[in-house]
């Protein structure tokens, strides 16, 4: 994440700053003088209209700043209107149908088959369950449109071609966003009621095995586990490739935020990440000694954190331990027992209605929730805690138990298809990256570590189907397959610095 620093980069480095502080000043000033019954769709119009004018205009840092919004538009929701929640589902659309028109992907051959057949299969799956089953038009169409709209985010980043230069001019600024949001979580912790009343966040205040479980500007802990999981393993593969002390420094800070905040599965999943990317460069190493010797003060770091915070994570197994036993009328690990019965009950939903499922809408989906659906109760889930009509929180605390349960079996196997050719893509891009351009090496190897970490929090949250994270994962994937395509295909006869030794 090192900036360049001639006078070519100034001017395109502030462009994502300048659109940013656009979209925020509107929205705020709309949200200000609209009448109140107006207020919300007034609000949702102006921020979609910003995005998809600026994108017209500057494509690329428009899409930084989308993803960049979205991390915390539940937050802007809460400040100015609920209605800026729906901005995804809104925005997507349009930037879908202004990219299509604009790159006319159809004529650049970017069409693989495995990868973008399994996402065909999957669309038409979903909407022949939904048919078959008699779910509601209205119902199902939404459902159809809150599966597509992240992987639609993806294909409209992976279109465009992406450079180096780009890489350059961004990682600072999402850095510097991690920045702010690190200090303040450093604010939060000296009395966390105080800093959420003052800056009228969401009151969370709930300790997890010693540790404070601190949230900064998000609107839950999760949030800020997983940004920081995010910024310290971008800062670890920047660390291997540019050698510099500061990154590591910079790494373990935020890799500090990451235990604060007490998310397991995030600190499992940066872990399983971390190890990914050993492999990955082991893998394609010249010297294994050497490159094993480059990840030492990597992984001492990782073991001085834990070191440190051993009684808390300590106290997080005890705390899973209690979370999986004997369910209750208001258990502890309530959250935990409900994703056990959505796993389960999945199965059993998948042979009852073999081989298409339930059809969209019908479990696990914000639709399922929203409109509550009668397969709750047919398998008994309606008297679950959470997972009752009047307190339905935990319904879609997971992923692969919806794609399951709502396009059946051959659905699931379409989308581990889809996930799986991205993996690989993205191992065998890291791979042909480790012997060219620094900052190549270097994004890549991040974001096949982030992915690897997004993998394992799908199996504990609807991390695929996650709004406020997932559109960033996924800027980062697209990018990488982009530069797949500029740098590393065969007839790509584009000029690399070489790697640079320090």
């Amino acid at each position: 994440m090192l900036a360049a620093t001639n006078r070519e980069s100034v001017r395109p480095a502030l462009i994502p700053i300048l659109l940013a502080v656009a979209l925020i000043a509107a929205v705020t000033v709309v949200a200000w003088i609209a009448p109140e019954a107006l207020r919300g769709p007034a609000t949702l119009a102006t921020a979609t209209a910003v995005l998809l004018l600026s994108y017209l205009r500057w494509p690329k840092a428009a899409l930084l700043v989308f993803a960049m919004f979205i991390l915390f538009y539940n937050t802007f929701a809460r400040w100015l209107t609920p209605s800026l929640e729906q901005l995804d589902e809104v925005a997507v659309p349009g930037l879908v149908v202004l990219s299509a028109w604009r790159l006319r992907p159809w004529q650049k051959g970017l069409i693989e088959p495995v990868r973008d057949g399994a996402v065909v299969a999957l669309m038409l799956l979903a909407v022949v369950s939904s048919v078959v089953n008699g779910v509601p038009l209205n119902l199902w169409l939404v459902g159809l449109l809150l599966l597509a709209k992240v992987i639609a985010f993806l294909y409209v980043v992976m279109w465009h071609d992406f450079t180096l230069d780009d890489v350059r001019y961004f990682t600072p600024l999402v850095l510097g966003v991690g920045v702010l949001v690190l200090a303040l979580g450093a604010v939060e912790m000296i009395d966390p009621p105080a800093f959420q009343k003052f800056l009228n966040l969401t009151e969370i205040n709930v300790p997890r095995g010693q540790l404070p479980s601190i949230k900064s500007l998000f609107y839950h802990p999760v949030l800020f586990s997983w940004f920081t999981a995010f910024i310290a393993l971008f800062l670890f593969s920047y660390y291997i490739v540019f050698r510099r002390w500061w990154l590591l420094i910079a790494a373990a800070a935020f890799g500090l935020g990451t235990l604060l905040a007490a998310r397991r599965r995030t600190i499992v999943g940066a872990a399983i990440g971390l190890g990914v990317g050993l492999l990955n460069q082991l893998r394609h190493a010249r010297s294994r000694g050497g490159e094993a010797r480059s990840w030492l003060p990597v992984v001492a770091s990782v073991l001085v954190l834990v070191v440190l915070f051993l009684p808390g994570l300590i106290g997080l197994y005890q705390l899973t331990l209690r979370e999986t036993g004997p369910p209750g009328q208001m258990p502890e690990g309530a959250d935990q027992q409900a994703r056990i019965l959505m796993y389960t009950t999945s199965a059993e939903i998948a042979r009852d209605y073999f081989p298409l499922g339930a059809g969209l809408g019908r479990f696990g989906s914000t639709g399922s929730r929203l409109e509550y659906s009668p397969i709750y109760e047919q398998y008994g889930l309606d008297e679950v805690f959470g997972l009752r009509p009047s307190d339905a929180q935990y319904i879609t605390d997971t992923f692969w138990p919806r794609i399951l349960g709502e396009t059946g079996i051959f659905g699931l196997a379409a989308y581990l298809v889809f996930a799986g050719a991205i993996a690989v893509a993205l191992w065998r891009i890291c791979g042909m990256a480790t012997t060219r351009d620094p900052y190549l090496r270097a994004f890549t190897l991040g974001t096949l570590m982030i992915f690897g970490e997004t993998l394992v929090e799908t199996l504990a949250s609807s991390m695929f189907d996650s709004p406020p994270r997932i559109y960033l994962i996924f800027g980062a994937v697209g990018m990488c397959l982009a530069f797949r395509r500029r740098y590393l295909a065969p007839e790509a006869n584009v000029e690399l610095a070489p790697e640079s030794a320090s």
